[in-house]
């Protein structure tokens, strides 16, 4: 029989369980985010459905795509 730390196998054993636990907890949390995030519009695609609603102006719709972008900056000069 294997005994370790004179018969204290169980803490072994808790140490292994929590181990393959926090694994699979782990690859749970990075697939649900992947999968979550696969069916949202992206912020380019909410801002062009409220350009084509008519919620946003021409004006409002460059300077925010501007912002997205990167190019605040670029618009302002």
């Amino acid at each position: 029989m294997m005994w370790w730390d004179g018969g204290h196998w169980y803490w072994g054993a808790a140490m292994m369980i929590a181990f393959w636990g926090a694994i699979v907890a782990i690859a749970y949390l990075a697939f649900r985010g992947r999968a979550h995030d696969e069916g949202r519009p992206s912020a380019r695609e909410l801002l062009d459905e409220r350009l084509a609603k008519g919620e946003l102006s021409k004006e409002d719709y460059e300077r925010n795509r501007a912002t997205l972008e990167g190019r605040a900056k670029a618009a302002h000069r």
